[in-house]
């Protein structure tokens, strides 16, 4: 059916989306700690490091490792700051819930008409209704995802 598997793949799609706002939500404040911890300890990291690896190595490794942790900080920053990963969440769990409510309750409709014995024209109505509502949830959703425009500093 469909119906079902338009259904499905937005259930797993928002729950994709969970994960991903999650993580996202959280990775600014631990990349900014592990840069503030590695500028701070510098000198300790490399003295550490210095035991497997030659001193100018070891300083040069520290300073990538700086480097790099700094531009992941930059490039998840920018993301997060695009995204709203806060409030992005809170909108994939809300219609991962209203997904998976949709699912149920196309199951228990189409029980319910099999046990009243409905005629085929009963089925593609419920069908046709049912297809409805998914797509108004579908682009509800769709809507709730879409960068506004303030939120990445347009006014127009």
């Amino acid at each position: 059916m469909d119906i079902q598997r338009r259904c499905d793949f937005q259930i797993s799609f928002s729950n994709f989306l969970l994960y991903v706002f999650f993580v996202l939500q959280y990775t600014i404040p631990i990349f900014l700690a592990t840069i503030a911890g590695l500028t701070a300890g510098n000198e300790l990291l490399v003295s550490f490091i210095q035991e497997f690896f030659y001193d100018d190595q070891a300083e040069n490794i520290v300073k990538f490792f700086i480097f790099f942790i700094s531009l992941l900080g930059t490039l998840f920053g920018t993301i997060s700051a695009t995204t709203n990963p806060s409030e992005s969440y809170d909108n994939a769990a809300a219609f991962h819930n209203k997904f998976s409510e949709f699912k149920i309750n196309l199951a228990i409709d189409m029980r319910n008409l099999e046990l009243t014995n409905a005629m085929e024209e009963d089925y593609l109505q419920l069908l046709k209704e049912k297809n409805a509502n998914l797509s108004e949830l579908i682009q509800e959703y769709n809507q709730k995802r879409s960068i506004d425009k303030n939120q990445v500093g347009g006014d127009n």
